[in-house]
Order: C-alpha cells, then structure tokens, then sequence
C-alpha cells in the first residue's frame, strides 16, 4: 500500500495510470482545462512538470486526478483496481471500526527544508487558477487542514477551499458547524489566534478521511485505512502534528478578530457555480516546510471515488450504530444516498433518514435519502432503476418527507445569497427531503391472490430454468 505521495506515484505509474506532463503549460487557465478535459475523458492522473513561472521555484510540479476512478480507490486500499464498489465499501466499513492510534516521530521529510519570515512565499507553489472568475490562484483544493480543540486537545484534519491573498495569506471558507469552526470559536472565546497546518501532498488516505465527517479522529481514521499508525511530526510554530511525510506543510494562524477578515471568493465549486466572494477569515503564514523537490496536490472538482465509498461507508456504519435492523445497501448516487432494507415495520424508511440526519453526516451529505425495500429486485446503483422505483411506489402525499433541518453545505445552489451566510449562520440553511419507496403496509395488506406477497409478482421475471437454456442455445439462434 501506499505511504506517501511519492509511493503512491510509483504505483499509479506502474498501473499505467499516470502521465507526466513536459510540455510547457501555464498555469492561468491551461492546466485547468487539460484537466477538465481529461477528466471528462476518464483519463490517467497527471503530473505537470514544466509550469510557466515555476521553473525555478522551490515547487515546481503539480500531482492531480490521483483518485478520480473507482480503480484508483481500490489501489488507494491495497486491494486489486478491478475491485467492485461494494467490497471498497466492505472494506471501508470494516477499517473505520477498527482506528490505529498515529505515532509521534522525532523528525521526517516535510522538515528537508523550513522557510520562516521574509523568505515565506507561496507564489513558489505551482497552483493554477482552475476557473476563469475564481478570486485568484486557489492552493486548497486537495489539502486537509489541521487544528486542534483547544479544551480538548483532539486534532481533526478537513478538507476547506483557500486562495492565496498574499504571499503569506490565505483566505479561508471556514463553517463554524464544521469541527475546525468548533474550534474557531472556541479560540474566539479565549481571545486567542487559531493555529493551523495545512497538508499538501501525502498518502491518498488523507483526503479520503479529511473529506469526510468521521466519527473517529481522522490521524486514527487514515491509519486504519493504511493499515499502520501515521507517523506524526510536531510542526515547527505550533504544537500541531502533521504527516512526517508529506510533501509541503503551510503553518499559520487565523485571528479571532473579525476586523482581519479579508474577501474570499467567488470560486468554481463541485455544484459546478462559483461561491459567492464575502470577507472570510484569513490564515497568517508563519512556517513552510518541505520536502526537497516538493510535489503540489491540487484538483478542479476532482470527483474522489474512495470519498463516494466512505460516505457509503459511514452512513451504513452510522446506522449499525443505531441498531437499525434489515440494511441491506447503501449507495451514493450523485447527490443522493439511497437505503436498501428488508422492511419490518411501517415508517421504517423514517427511521432510517432521521439516524442518519441525526448524525454530523447531515451537515454536508445526505441531503436527500431515498429508501426502497427489498419487495422489488431494485439495483439502488442504477439510478434509472432507483427512480423507477420512486415512480412505481410514492405516493407524493405520504412517501415525500421534507424536514426542515436547516443544516447544510453553503454551496448548496437551492439556498439564496443570505442563507448561505456561514459566518451568520454557521453554515448554509439546507432543509432535507426523504423519498420513502418502499412499499406502503396501509395500502397494500397481504393480498391472498398472489400468495401472501403485498404486491403482484415481478412480471420480467424469466421462466424458470429458461435463461441458462436459452444461453446454451444462443448460436443456434444465429443471433
């Protein structure tokens, strides 16, 4: 498996799934669209290697794309790339009840190289400006952000956009119901700044669990999927601990004073529309460090299969945890999640969404949740067969359920300018919607007539025995 960004090239190369860029490219709107398009081309991973501006700087190669392909999620595990979806998921779900406390090491590769005071400069970094009415050159996109409860001393890593202001500023997007705004806050209350350290380039463990609302520490989360405790280094101006390993380490404060907030926005976000720009909290570097020959992770709205996985993962765990009987699958579907149960009780499906939504799930997953049960052979991946579900068995009066949650992303494009005030609010003001198709019990008693089932049997069922002879026969047919 890998441990590291740079074994972690190694075996994308030796997969064949990578392709290093020599070619001259600017990064004002060239790399964006190369990647775009190879994206929509289901293309390998790139490394830019001759980046205008950057050919002398102390950064001068750009990694992205490393985990936008179900293959590259297995890989990412050490499991074969033709892996199914449903043995990542199993896999995931396994690993994340079982956490590897990380380890404390003296040193590592991320201090070859510590740049303090006049010399700091992020403008040496290769970030590209991803699309056209972006602020400016966006350096977190593929990063995770390191800050610790100042009560309680737990670290959490997440993954939060930020565009270089400066060459050592960083505006931030920072959510207060998110845990780095947990502890914002509570820094506020101290008087005191917020220390953070942000991680650029390492194992692809560490976005696949940043990215997610863990309900464990996300050090021990990244362990459990590597299968070995994460070395941790102590950073250099602050108590903070980060990846010995990883390429590039921004330290830095942002201030608890609201007087020192400068605009941030708009950006190009995965909804596919830019954020709006407002004044936004800002991350005063202190300290780089890195490895030599320093490599960027970056990404324009990477699509992470092993991140689809883990929310899979998570709310099926989530659900386990509540003792919810008869789960039979959980799907990520685009920005649904669809429940499979073999249905015991009328409301289930209910009970289901308000387990999930009753977790910190809810605060940018999960916005919709359709249930269907087992009654019909429903693929809940197939999303023709979901909605033909959702078709055949809703009853729009009783199977629709909004609750009026209030509790969401702030790129959600249904919210208007002021409900995704997250410095108002503390986060966007999303409602959620449940589509109950199961089967409804008070419309549809056990019917004599077919047998005891609710519902008339499903008439594309073959004859019996019938598709293996037909198969058999098949070149007979001069098909």
């Amino acid at each position: 498996m890998p441990k590291d960004l740079r074994t972690w090239i190694q075996r994308l190369e030796s997969e064949g799934d990578l392709k290093r860029i020599k070619a001259r490219v600017d990064w004002d709107g060239e790399i964006a669209e190369i990647c775009r398009q190879v994206q929509a081309r289901k293309g390998p991973a790139l490394i830019f290697e001759n980046i205008k501006g950057h050919e002398k700087t102390w950064c001068r190669q750009l990694l992205t794309g490393g985990q936008a392909t179900p293959e590259r999620a297995a890989l990412g595990l050490g499991l074969p790339k033709n892996s199914s979806r449903k043995e990542v998921v199993e896999v995931l779900r396994k690993r994340f009840k079982e956490p590897l406390e990380p380890r404390l090491v003296a040193t590592g590769p991320v201090k070859e190289n510590i740049i303090t005071g006049d010399a700091i400069d992020l403008f040496q970094i290769p970030v590209p400006k991803w699309h056209p009415l972006d602020a400016g050159r966006y350096i977190n996109t593929w990063c995770a952000a390191v800050t610790k409860d100042p009560e309680t001393g737990v670290h959490n890593a997440g993954v939060y956009r930020g565009n270089i202001l400066a060459k050592d500023k960083i505006g931030v997007l920072l959510t207060i119901a998110q845990n780095w705004g947990t502890h914002y806050v509570k820094h506020q209350r101290l008087g005191t700044p917020m220390p953070v350290a942000m991680v650029y380039g390492w194992d692809p463990a560490l976005v696949s669990t940043a990215g997610l609302h863990m309900m464990i520490p996300e050090y021990s989360a990244m362990g459990s999927m590597m299968q070995e405790p994460v070395p941790l280094v102590k950073c250099e101006t602050s108590d903070l601990l980060v990846p010995a390993s990883a390429e590039i380490v921004v330290e830095g404060r942002i201030s608890p004073d609201p007087a020192t907030y400068e605009v941030e926005g708009p950006y190009g976000e995965s909804s596919g529309y830019y954020g709006r720009g407002r004044k936004r909290p800002v991350v005063k570097v202190e300290c780089i460090t890195h490895r030599n020959d320093a490599i960027f992770r970056g990404a324009i709205n990477e699509s992470s299969a092993m991140i689809g996985a883990g929310i899979e993962a998570l709310a099926w765990n989530v659900l386990e945890r509540q003792d919810m009987a008869g789960v039979l699958e959980v799907a990520a579907v685009g920005p649904m999640l669809a429940v499979k149960i073999r249905k015991t009780y009328q409301g289930q499906a209910r009970h289901v969404a308000a387990a999930i939504w009753g977790s910190r799930l809810a605060i940018t997953m999960a916005k919709i949740i359709i249930v269907v049960d087992e009654e019909r052979a429903v693929d809940i991946r197939d999303p023709m067969m979901l909605w033909g579900a959702v078709s055949m068995h809703v009853d729009a009066a009783k199977g629709i359920v909004v609750y009026p949650m209030q509790v969401g992303t702030v790129v959600d494009q249904s919210l208007s300018s002021d409900e995704q005030d997250e410095l108002e609010y503390g986060d966007g003001l999303v409602n959620k919607l449940l589509i109950d198709a199961t089967v409804d019990w008070t419309k549809h008693r056990r019917d004599e007539y077919w047998g005891g089932r609710r519902l008339p049997p499903d008439s594309n069922m073959p004859f019996p025995g019938m598709p293996e002879q037909v198969q058999k026969r098949w070149k007979e047919y001069g098909l």
